[in-house]
């Protein structure tokens, strides 16, 4: 029983970190240097362009080798 509370205590004690790391990263602001970097990722449609809605990361990884060769 002792070793359940103990896991459950930690368990718990990630899942507070996770949440609290989540929330603090939200409040930060992006930095003026990076904020076109940012705007341009957050409109890129590239993905929902292909196949119907999502091209997938492997499919992705298959097209970077295609092009590198």
């Amino acid at each position: 029983m002792e070793q359940f509370l103990i896991l459950m205590g930690i368990l718990v004690g990630i899942i507070v970190l996770y949440v609290g790391t989540m929330y603090l990263n939200k409040k930060v602001a992006i930095p003026e240097e990076c904020k076109t970097a940012y705007l341009e990722a957050q409109s890129c449609e590239s993905c929902a362009s292909r196949d119907g809605g999502s091209c997938g990361f492997s499919d992705a990884l298959e097209f970077m080798k295609e092009v590198k060769l």
